[in-house]
């Protein structure tokens, strides 16, 4: 019995540490890396619970480390997310949208032009898309390369007229930022609703960033698709007056695609390792029956992975027709020269 109550004091102790020193390290951290002061209060903290079961009890240590934890926590309350940063180039604007009836006009929709993924044009521009014209949603995703599980996801919505337009939920990311899946379970990103062109959104994925990309079409009726649509749309306005911290676990790309999903249908999605681990979201998907398809999974997979299509299309204005098939690609010059 002593033994099982020392083992169950160590775990304790471990969790308790493994909650309470990156919180204090990493809450509401930026891009100018950990403060010295930060690796002090972790060094007090040490020593006030190791006093404590030396020169006290265990239990006396546990209450000590809970105590300790309660008031980090309420000390990471206190961290506010922001709406004015220095924001990183590529995030500095974020997108808007007026809404009259079912036409929406969408403001800084981003169409970066890429030579590599540090290197491009910027551009942004204003459209107008009436909800009406929603032919479909394409469902996106992007597996990180060397990271198990780990993905992006992104939605895009095509409009009669052949036009496309892509969501992306991120991290606002400040100028000289950079992602850290641990960082973002402790207040340290803002998130951001991010509106592109195919060109850019998907472009930088495939062709830059040489990722794998899934493009799925979305199985839904015009009525949720274009209910979907404008939930995301509200929720990327309400952004703009209560900003929120992107959190790995709950508030991320793929946790706000499915609270979407769940407020205009009545796809309940459970919680699991494929929501968890989003490079396994297509899977879940397809279970669902949420992905327009009449094969497997694997099958489904292959077909829609776009990267030779992407490669093709580099920088065309047609680039969203052309990853999906509908434009064959252009004969290369090796073939040209070897016809009669």
């Amino acid at each position: 019995m002593r033994l099982l109550s020392l083992v169950g004091s160590l775990f304790l102790f471990v969790l308790g540490t493994a909650w309470l020193v990156p919180a204090v390290l990493l809450t509401g951290g930026g891009p100018q890396g950990i403060s010295w002061w930060r690796y002090a209060v972790c060094l007090v903290l040490a020593l006030t619970v190791g006093l404590s079961w030396l020169l006290q009890s265990r239990g006396v240590a546990l209450g000590v480390l809970a105590s300790l934890c309660a008031a980090v926590f309420v000390w990471t309350r206190t961290v506010q997310p922001s709406l004015s940063r220095d924001w990183a180039p590529d995030l500095v604007r974020a997108s808007r949208a007026e809404i009259q009836g079912s036409r929406v006009t969408l403001h800084d929709v981003r169409d970066f032009r890429y030579r590599s993924t540090t290197d491009w044009d910027a551009a942004w521009y204003s459209a107008t898309y009436d909800t009406h014209d929603l032919v479909r949603a394409w469902f996106i995703v992007e597996p990180f390369s060397g990271f198990e599980g780990a993905a992006h996801t992104m939605v895009s919505f095509e409009f009669s007229g052949e036009r496309f337009v892509s969501f992306s939920v991120e991290i606002r990311r400040e100028r000289g930022e950079t992602y850290s899946a641990l960082g973002g379970l402790f207040r340290q990103y803002e998130l951001i609703y991010v509106v592109g062109d195919e060109r850019d959104l998907v472009q930088l994925r495939s062709n830059h960033r040489r990722d794998d990309v899934y493009l799925y079409p979305v199985r839904a009726s015009q009525e949720r698709t274009a209910a979907f649509f404008l939930d995301m749309v509200q929720r990327m306005n309400a952004l703009h007056e209560r900003p929120e911290f992107y959190n790995s676990l709950t508030n991320n790309c793929t946790t706000n695609l499915v609270r979407h999903l769940e407020k205009v249908s009545a796809t309940n999605v459970p919680y699991d390792h494929r929501t968890l681990l989003p490079a396994y979201s297509d899977e879940l998907a397809f279970a669902l029956g949420l992905l327009d398809t009449n094969v497997g999974l694997a099958e489904t997979r292959e077909r829609h992975r776009i990267n030779t299509l992407a490669l093709a299309a580099q920088d065309r204005d047609d680039f969203s027709l052309r990853i999906r098939g509908r434009v064959a690609p252009a004969p290369s010059s090796t073939a040209e020269a070897s016809e009669p």
